[in-house]
């Protein structure tokens, strides 16, 4: 069973990521720290969803049917956000590709984190409390 604490602090190297990669690409970016910034944030996703899908890919019974709920919604509003993310790390792949197009990559990382940091705050303020009631995950 995943603990709370480590989701949390996941979500708060995730959120560090996020907010260095943004200062970063938002001036003028060094393109080969951003990639760096990427491939680790990508890395450290992975692992959190892997340790999430411990408790949220398996359906709660009737009895908890406010983390179903909040499940479902989570879902509905971050549904795209996986394939969004993997279609921009696909996209800008290579730090020259980032060089060359230095504007369009602020904005889509901008698009892109400011819709992770909003899931990372849905699930700590909404989903993992759930979870924790229901049993789905143990506070240790």
């Amino acid at each position: 069973m995943p603990d709370l604490m480590r989701l949390i602090d996941d979500h708060h190297a995730m959120d560090a990521l996020a907010d260095e990669l943004l200062a970063l690409a938002r001036p003028s970016p060094d393109a080969a720290r951003c990639r760096a910034l990427m491939t680790s944030l990508a890395g450290l996703l992975t692992t959190h969803l892997a340790r999430e899908a411990a408790f949220l890919r398996h359906k709660p019974d009737s009895a908890q049917a406010d983390f179903l709920q909040a499940l479902t919604a989570l879902i509905q509003a971050f549904g795209l956000l996986t394939e969004d993310w993997h279609a921009y790390l696909e996209r800008w792949s290579d730090a020259s590709r980032i060089a060359a197009d230095r504007a369009r990559y602020a904005g889509e990382t901008a698009d892109i984190l400011t819709a992770l940091k909003l899931r990372i705050a849905h699930e700590n303020d909404v989903v993992y409390p759930l979870a924790l009631d229901a049993g789905r995950i143990a506070l240790v």
